[in-house]
């Protein structure tokens, strides 16, 4: 009687236990409702049958301006006039806007400008492309809208910020950056009044060490060479022009051997044979310039130099051996090119390439021709 009873008590378990697993499995299906799965929602870049003209991306309402669009184009938004760099501050100038400026000059721009400004920030210290020193006498001089513009899109190696930088950032960065120009150039009059204090005497009292706030080097690596050997390199002289009545070879023949470059070293009396003469043939033409040879353009090298140094050095390199593939070299590219190619990449830019060249208008011709006489003088 006691076994039947345990049978009967085991039978009763599994019985309940069927039932609870039937019971939790009819809570979980009814759970599994696809409501949020298929509830009706539009796919990008798909259509619909929503809408009479199928598009489930609807079109701007008529009469209504998008966020941005009100003064699209604008100086504000652009830092062009025309087409042209602008100068001025589209924002009102308050101390609130040079701190904000300052805290996003050091958020995203001391990494390649450094905290002064002067190009040498610590990603260039470690072999990145050399940044612009924003104390030089073409930036000081560079109207804000210049700098708005390259922030905004970028120049050169620089990539652009318009994805992490406001529109009103800009503005604040660009504020900054002309106040940290003035900065290093001011005056008592300039500060109101206020004690102005050279960076070597606040050198020597923070204690730092000599030359501190200095350029400093940048370490020497592939088409790259330090400022100093940049300095000390000297300057590149005119190739030598022939002279008009060297222009055709010598003819050599047993008739005139006097006129053959080996014709003195012959004994007197003596007739030049057809090997003399053959060597007399390779001589005076390896003397004479191959009039297929490309001369170096009409221009003054020494301000060249200069021109290319302020303009073209920062992305081509101070070497002209440019940054390939990105930023090709100009060594020998007078001879590549011709001049009037150089000429229209100049005034033109080349917008395509990656990263574009910008327009230089500010360079004439004879400033190009000039920049070309350099480039052609220089090995």
């Amino acid at each position: 009687m006691q076994a039947i009873g345990n049978r009967e008590q085991g039978n009763m378990s599994r019985r309940l236990l069927a039932a609870s697993v039937a019971c939790l499995s009819m809570l979980g299906l009814a759970g599994c409702r696809q409501d949020m799965h298929d509830q009706p929602k539009f796919f990008p870049q798909r259509g619909t049958n929503f809408y009479a003209d199928g598009r489930s991306v609807r079109p701007q309402a008529l009469g209504t301006v998008a966020r941005g669009q009100e003064d699209e184009g604008s100086y504000y938004r652009t830092g062009l006039i025309n087409g042209a760099e602008g100068d001025g501050l589209p924002v009102p100038l308050t101390a609130d806007l040079i701190e904000r400026g300052q805290e996003r000059y050091n958020i995203y721009c001391t990494s390649c400008h450094s905290r002064t400004g002067n190009g040498r920030g610590m990603v260039v210290m470690r072999g990145f492309f050399p940044a612009g020193n924003l104390h030089t006498e073409r930036l000081r001089s560079a109207p804000l809208g210049h700098f708005f513009n390259v922030i905004s899109n970028g120049y050169g190696a620089m990539p652009d910020y318009q994805g992490q930088v406001t529109v009103e950032d800009r503005w604040a960065v660009v504020a900054y950056i002309r106040a940290l120009q003035l900065s290093q150039h001011a005056t008592t009059a300039d500060a109101g009044g206020a004690k102005i204090e050279k960076m070597e005497d606040v050198e020597k009292a923070e204690g730092l060490s000599a030359n501190f706030v200095k350029e400093w080097d940048l370490p020497a690596t592939a088409g790259q060479i330090q400022k100093s050997q940049v300095m000390a390199a000297p300057l590149p002289q005119p190739m030598p022009q022939p002279a008009a009545d060297a222009a055709k070879p010598a003819q050599v023949s047993e008739a005139n051997p006097k006129s053959a470059p080996l014709a003195s070293a012959l004994p007197a009396g003596a007739k030049p044979t057809a090997a003399t003469a053959a060597a007399a043939k390779t001589e005076a033409s390896a003397s004479v310039p191959s009039a297929a040879a490309p001369h170096a353009a009409a221009g003054d090298v020494a301000n060249g130099q200069k021109l290319y140094t302020a303009n073209c050095s920062v992305c081509h390199q101070p070497t002209r051996q440019g940054m390939p593939p990105m930023i090709p070299s100009l060594v020998g590219i007078v001879a590549r090119v011709g001049a009037a190619h150089i000429h229209a990449q100049v005034a033109n830019g080349s917008p395509t390439s990656k990263p574009p060249m910008p327009a230089f208008p500010q360079l004439s011709n004879e400033n190009v021709n000039d920049i070309v006489a350099f480039l052609a003088a220089s090995k």
